[in-house]
């Protein structure tokens, strides 16, 4: 046997040794690191391939280099070992991070404390203590996993927070999580919204399941069934924060359309209340991809922005340094480069142009308002094109801050939730949320603040101007509605 042979086996035999060690397993991969054939196992050969990335005697690539630094740490090495051993694997994720605060004082619940439990675990992955501001941020986690989390303080309920993803792209943000002091939380109120239509804002009569905790899909739950008109009513209902799913009885068999956070706060009614969801309800193929925006109580007009392929046949517009083939879906209702077959929406109405058999993408409408309509915005992707999709999210409101709004926008692959973001704490008018390439999903979760003097249209060039997708915005004011 070579010596380069027994070099290369005592190093693979002394990375398994100190991984049985030193590693700090909390979490389990879903991908294996180094398995860069894609086939489901790490081989022999793989993990000499990760060696010689790791002595720099061949580049780094991203199925060794997980963090993409475009070197192969001693960790990362250690993984594909892992792997190959059949041992668990760390993927380390950014931070998780969020708010926290007492509905009824509209106070930050200082001091509280954030557990992170790894799905089927007993014992903490990571812990972190709510800040004066509210804030907390948690970090040690993996990305290969999923948690539950458990925010706790004495004198107030706990709150479950499930399916909690850190991404390695980018920073989670989570929903504002609202705690109840003891003796509020052991009431009840009423609360109230409406099931709309993503396609003509006319209401759904769909089965609601509440059930207990922020993310919660599983489990037991209280049921609801929404009239005609869409409108949902629950008296005596237990306070806290719930998670609902819509249903609908389809060919005899129930299909979930979606969650969306519910709150039950005593004596506070703007938590209560018009608390809203748009479902697509028509027959959705297990194959499209749909984004939803919704956000908080707050009046304030937020538009949803998609960019992305143009169909092959298409090439009225492009945008980028390389003239790459863009559209642009927003709202405007006027510019041809935003409609057939890329449907935009008219502000407060029903769709400008219906989806037909040719239609590829379109924003159902544009809730300037919020109250009954409850700001939902929905794009759908009909046919997809090879390409990414870059989804975008702008406060086109005069006044108030994006980070303020409470906007989420969850993901949806047919009728099953991909994945869901809420506006990071942060300054800027734009929020650039993920990418989509096929079925790759990538995080983005940047803010930015765009200037105003650049035109509305993304997916137009600017004369004299580097062409960027971010910065053609144009930041258009609306005065907020007279209630």
């Amino acid at each position: 046997m070579k010596l380069a042979d027994l070099y290369k086996r005592g190093l693979i035999v002394a990375l398994a040794c100190a991984a049985l060690l030193i590693s700090n397993l909390s979490a389990f991969a879903t991908a294996l690191p180094g398995d860069c054939d894609g086939n489901g196992s790490v081989t022999m050969i793989e993990v000499q391939g990760a060696i010689n990335m790791f002595l720099g005697n061949k580049t780094a690539a991203s199925c060794v280099d997980t963090d993409q630094s475009g070197a192969v740490t001693i960790t990362e090495l250690r993984n594909v070992v892992n792997a190959y051993l059949g041992l668990p694997v760390m993927i380390p994720a950014l931070a998780v991070t969020g708010t926290v605060k007492d509905p009824v004082s509209g106070l930050a619940v200082t001091g509280a404390t954030v557990t992170a439990y790894a799905d089927g675990a007993s014992t903490p992955a990571a812990t972190a203590t709510v800040q004066s501001t509210g804030s907390f941020s948690l970090s040690g986690l993996s990305a290969a996993s999923t948690y539950q989390l458990v925010f706790s303080k004495t004198g107030y309920g706990d709150v479950n927070y499930y399916g909690v993803k850190p991404s390695q792209s980018a920073a989670t943000a989570l929903e504002t999580v609202l705690m109840l002091t003891t003796d509020k939380a052991s009431l009840t109120t009423s609360i109230n919204g409406y099931v709309l239509n993503a396609s003509n804002n006319t209401g759904a009569a769909l089965t609601l399941r509440f059930r207990p905790g922020l993310g919660a899909t599983t489990g037991n739950y209280q049921a609801k069934t929404a009239d005609g008109y869409g409108y949902y009513y629950k008296d005596y209902f237990p306070a806290g924060c719930y998670t609902a799913e819509v249903l609908k009885l389809v060919d005899g068999v129930e299909t979930s359309y979606g969650y969306f956070t519910v709150y039950a706060v005593p004596g506070v009614s703007t938590y209560n209340n018009s608390q809203n969801f748009t479902a697509d309800t028509g027959t959705t193929p297990s194959t499209t991809y749909r984004a939803v925006l919704s956000w908080g109580s707050a009046e304030r007009d937020l538009d949803l922005h998609v960019t992305g392929p143009l169909n092959p046949d298409d090439t009225f517009t492009t945008i980028g340094s390389s003239n790459t083939p863009r559209f642009h879906v927003g709202t405007s209702t006027s510019d041809p480069q935003t409609s057939y077959p890329y449907g935009s929406a008219i502000t407060g109405t029903t769709l400008r142009n219906l989806p037909t058999a040719t239609t590829e993408a379109y924003l159902d409408q544009d809730q300037a308002n919020h109250g009954v309509d409850n700001g939902s915005e929905t794009f759908t992707i009909l046919t997809q094109q090879a390409g990414v999709y870059r989804f975008y999210v702008y406060n086109n409101s005069a006044t108030g801050y994006l980070a303020e709004s409470g906007a989420q926008l969850k993901l949806y692959r047919g009728t099953t939730l991909v994945k869901s973001y809420t506006v990071p704490n942060k300054a800027g008018n734009t929020w650039t949320v993920f990418e989509l390439d096929g079925d790759t999903v990538t995080d983005k979760n940047i803010m930015s603040t765009v200037d105003p003097t650049q035109t509305y249209n993304l997916a137009k060039p600017v004369a004299g101007y580097p062409v960027d997708e971010l910065s053609t915005f144009k930041q258009v004011q609306k005065a907020l509605p007279t209630r």
